[in-house]
């Protein structure tokens, strides 16, 4: 039986806008934007899967509020595999070698914590010690 789960997804105004996805059970990685245009994704896991859906709702002008959209949650490729893309490690700078905190990626996100998927990797290499490419 899929798995509905109720978002939110915000625009550069501040205006929400609710997001009802349906998500594929594993082994199937699938993530259809329900009530919403028609869009649905198809990945090797979920991670691919919110990344399309991200790029998707990025062209309409709206950044969806999950935890997988927060600058500071990226999976490491073990946990990615492990967990087929659904966890993702919460980087704190302040717990460097120590046990980090694992989310689920659709898991709701206040909207004034989520960035674009550029501004997220960008993020994601700087807390790696990586110069971004181009710079």
């Amino acid at each position: 039986m899929p798995e509905i789960v109720n978002l939110t997804a915000v625009d550069s105004a501040g205006v929400l806008s609710p997001i009802v996805l349906r998500l594929g059970e594993p082994p199937l990685a699938r993530v259809e934007l329900v009530g919403h245009g028609r869009f649905g994704a198809e990945d090797d896991d979920y991670l691919g899967c919110l990344l399309a859906l991200r790029e998707y709702l990025e062209r309409q002008g709206q950044l969806l509020c999950c935890q997988g959209a927060r600058p500071d949650v990226w999976p490491s490729g073990m946990l990615r595999q492990f967990e087929n893309g659904r966890r993702a490690y919460v980087h704190d700078p302040e717990r460097r070698g120590e046990e980090l905190e694992m989310v689920d990626i659709f898991a709701p996100a206040p909207p004034e914590t989520v960035v674009s998927m550029l501004d997220q990797r960008k993020a994601v290499y700087a807390f790696n010690g990586l110069p971004w490419p181009g710079e």
